[in-house]
């Protein structure tokens, strides 16, 4: 009986968390996960990138999309940084269309931490690694 309550309750808790995203609030999220506040900055590529992870992100409001491959850490001088983007913005993967790759694919939302570590794990090295690892 208790096994069962205990199973139910798991069940249970499962279904609420995949219920809840995870909002981008400008700082890294991988670095979050480590207990760091790491600003995001804007990279060469017009991305948003962590200068502590190489973790890099796209903005199409009201998503922010964590890119399949980190970045270069190859920064503009301008001080566009944390501050300057907009908050709240719900986390998603990335499609995976041909050509789509830095959009938000509105049907695979980050719902917890978990899905984030587990997607973190998941990101290649470079653009490089991510085609050869396509072919």
């Amino acid at each position: 009986m208790i096994k069962n309550i205990k199973e139910d309750y798991s069940l249970k808790r499962k279904q609420e968390m995949k219920n809840i995203e995870i909002y981008f609030d400008g700082y890294c999220p991988e670095s979050q996960l480590r207990g760091k506040s790491v600003a995001m900055r804007l990279n060469q590529d017009d991305f948003w990138e962590s200068p502590e992870t190489g973790l890099q992100i796209t903005i199409f409001p009201p998503y922010a999309t964590i890119l399949r491959w980190r970045g270069k850490g190859v920064f503009r001088q301008s001080s566009d940084g944390a501050s300057d983007l907009p908050t709240g913005l719900v986390m998603t993967k990335p499609r995976k269309d041909e050509g789509k790759g830095i959009f938000p694919d509105q049907q695979n939302l980050i719902h917890n931490e978990f899905e984030l570590q587990e997607y973190c794990n998941e990101i290649y090295e470079s653009m490089d690694d991510l085609k050869a690892a396509n072919i």
